[in-house]
């Protein structure tokens, strides 16, 4: 009975989608960290990792995933910084040194408020800004976009989805008996804060490049496909990766990978030299 009144408790408060996150706290931040005043109520960390030539092409922020904090998972997107990308990373409410808890409505408002940073940062520096959003961080970031359409000139998201309920489901199948409890994910999820609320009136203006690995066990191939074809964007592509991961295909244990990247990249993102390499964050 304690059971069902806790679960019940989770739904009545909106908090159910909390059981989907798993922030790492960390008490001595790096010292170059600054903090955001979020829409969501709270203060979210972020560092800026600046690029390690002259010749700058832009800006990158690093949309992570739902464990973590931005310490453990700048690996995929740090080494950008020595391709002439300045790289921001952040956490989520709960996550890191980030105040508040971690739920979906939480770092829904974050994603705005660092698009709105991003947008600010853009304008100031007059610099393209690209986003890399990693697993449950592209559900996250594609939900707030349709909110902040003009912040970002480039897209890459890997290993991402749509929906927290589908997502749920899949890994609970994927453990014994899974098939026959996989619905609890329907009662005790939600898709409030879901991409897939909002992909239909969602339109894309700028290049966008979705990536999945065909071996990801814990979000497969074909939420990344299904995520892809959703998606309304004019100018889009779509790589299978091979013989990675759930999202590890951007570290660099994957040097092509990341050679492809910076090519993609690189077709929108022209060197605009020793100002931006001195861009004001």
């Amino acid at each position: 009975m304690r059971k069902w009144i806790l679960i019940l408790t989770l739904l009545l408060s909106g908090c159910a989608n909390s059981l989907f996150f798993s922030p790492a706290i960390i008490t001595e931040p790096p010292p170059s960290f600054s903090m955001l005043s979020s829409r969501s109520g709270n203060n979210i960390a972020y560092q800026w990792l600046p690029s390690q030539t002259r010749d700058v092409k832009g800006a990158v922020i690093h949309f992570h995933g739902n464990s973590g904090h931005m310490g453990k998972t700048q690996e995929k997107v740090d080494w950008l910084t020595e391709h002439g990308f300045h790289v921001m990373v952040f956490d989520y409410s709960g996550f890191g040194a980030s105040s508040g808890g971690a739920t979906d409505q939480a770092v829904y408002y974050d994603a705005i408020t660092v698009l709105e940073y991003a947008r600010t940062v853009k304008m100031t520096n007059d610099i393209p800004i690209y986003v890399v959003a990693t697993s449950t961080g592209g559900n996250i970031f594609l939900r707030a976009l349709v909110d902040a359409p003009d912040s970002v000139d480039g897209i890459v998201i890997d290993s991402s989805f749509t929906s927290y309920i589908d997502t749920a489901e899949y890994v609970v199948e994927q453990g014994v008996l899974g098939r026959w409890y996989s619905w609890i994910a329907g009662v005790v999820m939600r898709d409030t804060y879901s991409s897939n609320q909002v992909i239909e009136e969602l339109v894309v203006e700028v290049p966008t490049l979705v990536m999945h690995c065909e071996q990801d066990a814990v979000v497969p191939i074909t939420a990344g496909r299904e995520l892809f074809s959703q998606l309304q964007a004019k100018d889009k592509v779509f790589w299978q990766l091979k013989d990675c991961a759930h999202a590890r295909g951007m570290t660099k244990a994957y040097p092509e990978n990341q050679r492809n990247i910076l090519t993609w990249l690189g077709e929108g993102a022209t060197s605009i030299g020793e100002v931006a390499a001195n861009m004001r964050f």
